[in-house]
């Protein structure tokens, strides 16, 4: 019978248990090749807490399908995995693999050289058919770092019953950004706690990281320069981008005053209370199952632009975890099977990593079913791959800071985008002197 215990939740006390065990593991798959391995054991880190009861399907099916490796799956939420991998790391104790969130997160790993490169172990993998965009996010010098599993654009997703009750017609969503920002105003109420729209506030890499380099993008506005040596985000059309940000929250009154993160602002939008939000697609089982009717469609587009970045997930298998074995075969059952990475897609309500995989019969059935994916498809064409060099972690995190500060009105848009270049381009400098 297929073990279908229950995931763990990795809490301060857990972890110290977790990589001691882990130690333990290794030490009895140490030096196994691939080819000798058998029952394999190891750790899988996961990174979505509202995600645990889907992702226990994902586990059942694994144990189901293979008897060759079992891991145990514990919860590490992502605004917690970079700081207990690198303590991990640090200890010697790694997990055999874990889910990393988005292209800074994948990034920091691969370019700290904590990644196996998979196409030592999958020869050709490179050359296989994945969007172009995330292969070139987890690839350094021809070899793929992380195994994409899901796919995702940022869209717009707005409250139809709240924009018919305040009198715009739920078919026709704004079209700009600054249409947004005048829908936003007329439709927020703070004595009722009702609200336009909701942008990421909170100060952290998260706020700053590809959830503002796309409000750059639209108003012509570039993070950093082609030779990746200089940071220009205050440039007047950057400091344009944040003075949006300023009028949509401070003038328009469209969200509280608060930091907000991406769970927070799903949460809020679920109660019905908030006109719309920006999301990926790993939101809409939930969006769909709401008690009012809602909808997705394009990002409203900026002066200068319309694109938005492209979102991924990935499986990255350490190559210093003792344990390495079991997590490349997590990896494999989800990345290169088609109907396994289709079923972790319509599971979590996400895009496939390659073309090819929107041909699975699972995945063909999800999108007729759902009609909320279908923004999500067209948009993916025309995203792209923010920021992902060096430094890419501190310097989201000093950007997230600078929002903060627009946000609760400590300082004007142009203060906070100088301040925020400034320290951005010591952290560059740093990184690069460093790097050699």
């Amino acid at each position: 019978m297929a073990n279908t215990s229950r995931i763990k939740r990795l809490t301060r006390r857990d972890f110290m248990k977790v990589t001691a065990g882990t130690a333990a593991l290794g030490a009895m798959t140490g030096g196994a090749s691939l080819a000798q391995a058998q029952n394999l054991k190891g750790t899988f880190w996961f990174n979505q807490a509202f995600q645990m009861d889907n992702f226990q399907k994902i586990v059942n099916r694994f144990r189901t399908a293979q008897s060759k490796a079992d891991l145990d799956f514990v919860l590490v939420p992502q605004n917690q995995i970079a700081t207990k991998l690198a303590t991990a790391i640090a200890g010697g104790d790694v997990p055999s693999a874990a889910r990393m969130g988005g292209p800074e997160l994948n990034s920091q790993f691969i370019d700290r050289d904590q990644a196996v490169a998979l196409d030592d172990l999958a020869p050709g993998m490179s050359d296989l058919d994945w969007i172009p965009a995330i292969k070139e996010a987890v690839s350094r010098d021809g070899k793929m770092y992380a195994m994409p599993v899901n796919s995702g654009a940022l869209c717009f997703i707005y409250n139809r019953d709240l924009y018919a009750a305040n009198g715009f017609d739920p078919d026709k969503p704004p079209a700009t950004l600054h249409e947004l920002a005048e829908i936003s105003g007329k439709i927020a109420n703070p004595s009722t706690q009702t609200w336009g729209h909701y942008v990421l506030t909170a100060p952290t890499a998260q706020s700053g990281g590809q959830w503002f380099e796309h409000i750059l993008w639209a108003f012509g506005a570039k993070l950093i320069s082609d030779d990746k040596k200089t940071i220009i985000m205050n440039s007047p059309e950057g400091v344009e981008g944040m003075e949006w940000y300023r009028h949509l929250i401070r003038d328009q009154k469209s969200m509280p005053i608060k930091a907000v993160n991406e769970n927070q602002q799903i949460t809020d939008f679920l109660t019905g209370k908030v006109g719309s939000i920006f999301g990926f697609p790993s939101v809409l089982a939930r969006v769909a199952a709401a008690k009012f009717s809602a909808q997705t469609a394009p990002r409203p587009a900026g002066p200068k632009s319309a694109t938005i970045p492209v979102g991924f997930g990935t499986v990255m298998v350490f190559k210093n975890s003792k344990t390495w074995e079991a997590g490349w075969e997590f990896a494999k059952h989800i990345g290169l099977d088609a109907d396994n990475d289709a079923h972790w897609t319509v599971t979590f309500g996400q895009l496939p990593p390659r073309y090819s995989y929107r041909q699975s019969p699972i995945w063909t059935k999800y999108q007729a079913s759902q009609p909320l994916v279908q923004a999500y498809l067209t948009a993916q064409e025309d995203a792209k791959l923010p920021y992902t060099g060096p430094g890419v972690r501190e310097i989201a995190a000093r950007t997230g800071k600078a929002i903060e500060a627009v946000a609760f009105g400590n300082q004007t848009p142009k203060e906070a985008m100088d301040n925020a270049a400034k320290d951005n381009q010591v952290i560059l400098n740093r990184v690069l002197r460093r790097r050699g």
